[in-house]
């Protein structure tokens, strides 16, 4: 039976988050650029991303990476759905110009092993690659090309280091293939690269800078009967990700949707006061979230927004503001925008009283041992 879990494993990895952009990112960037020769990169014209849970969720906030660097289609799937509903129809036209990347942190994911084996079944053509945190695990040993993003453990908690580990990877392969491909220089693609180790001190001024208002926000999500995330672009990731750390810290259901979705049909759901917290960077959808936020106000819910430091727009709607303490670009900001409802997660886990994945429920966790089974096989 998994030991009583308590939240403040949370706040062990979040204040390491940023000596992963210091001191591991140029190795899995390096991995990454080992992992195929020039011309493999080059011939990839598009790149299925599959995992299942935060690994599915960092394919999701990669995507605008992939547009935007790699410029190639990418195509984020759940790996259950790529196991019976995407592999079958992958187009085998050339050789070698898909790429299927399996993410899995711990690479034991059976979904995944599954998915890596139907897409070498379905054609030779097809790159099979796995994106792990284990190299020698079941999920490398399913792939062709072994993408190792392993970090130093610090104990089991909510995937927070392994997630931005795995999102780390993902980004630093759109990178090179873009690079590859003469879409940028060698020089630009440096700049890049250098912008996500830069990224280590913003990342620890804003768990900090976090820490007070997820402590207000928590507060006023304690008695919610779930809590709504939205996001849009790489922010439909994060929120996902955000999400789930709540459901696995607090045991609070959580939900994310696009902006324009949720206009759509969340906004006629009771109660009137759930809380809904909106992941807005500065970038191409900022606008839609401004929109929404007024919206959300006058529907009568309590909003939170994770936003740029001095934001106006968004914020100027909030009941709580979790800032974003630095400058970074759309495509690198689920780098960043994750740790404010990260931090929030545990939080409200204290403020609940309850412990990470349920471990102080003894019926839930008489039952885990299935669970795991059927997870991991």
């Amino acid at each position: 039976m998994l030991p009583n879990m308590s939240p403040d494993l949370i706040i062990d990895q979040m204040k390491t988050l940023g000596n992963i952009h210091r001191d591991n990112f140029k190795e899995i960037d390096h991995n990454v650029r080992m992992s195929l020769n020039a011309l493999e990169f080059e011939s990839i014209h598009r790149v299925y991303a599959v995992g299942d849970g935060d690994s599915y969720h960092a394919a999701l906030a990669a995507e605008m990476a992939f547009n935007e660097y790699a410029k190639i289609s990418f195509s984020p799937q759940s790996a259950m759905k790529f196991l019976e509903y995407g592999a079958d129809y992958i187009p085998v036209n050339f050789p070698r110009d898909t790429l299927v990347v399996g993410i899995s942190a711990s690479g034991g994911s059976s979904r995944v092993v599954q998915a890596l084996e139907r897409a070498k079944s379905v054609s030779d053509k097809i790159i099979v690659a796995g994106l792990v945190g284990n190299p020698d695990s079941r999920v490398a040993k399913a792939a062709e090309k072994v993408i190792s993003v392993k970090i130093p453990e610090l104990g089991r908690a909510p995937g927070i280091r392994t997630y931005s580990a795995s999102l780390m990877g993902l980004i630093s392969l759109a990178i090179r293939i873009g690079e590859i491909k003469r879409h940028y220089s060698m020089n630009k693609a440096n700049e890049l690269r250098q912008e996500i180790i830069d990224l280590a001190d913003i990342v620890e001024e804003t768990y900090r800078a976090s820490i007070e208002p997820a402590q207000k926000a928590a507060a006023l999500c304690k008695n919610a009967p779930f809590i709504s995330f939205v996001g849009s672009g790489p922010s439909f990731g994060t929120a996902f990700f955000s999400g789930a750390k709540v459901v696995e810290s607090a045991g609070v259901f959580s939900v994310a949707q696009d902006p324009e979705e949720w206009a759509h049909v969340e906004r006629f759901c009771y109660p009137l006061d759930f809380p809904v917290i909106m992941v807005a960077p500065p970038g191409k959808g900022y606008w839609r979230s401004a929109e929404l936020a007024k919206a959300v106000k006058l529907l009568g819910h309590p909003l939170i927004a994770v936003v740029k430091d001095g934001d106006a727009d968004v914020a100027q709607y909030a009941d709580v503001v979790l800032p974003i303490m630095g400058e970074v670009s759309e495509p690198l900001s689920p780098l960043l925008y994750y740790i404010p409802g990260t931090t929030m997660a545990h939080y409200l886990s204290k403020e609940l009283g309850r412990s990470l994945f349920m471990s102080d429920n003894e019926k839930v966790m008489k039952i885990r041992e299935e669970m795991v089974r059927q997870i991991r096989g």
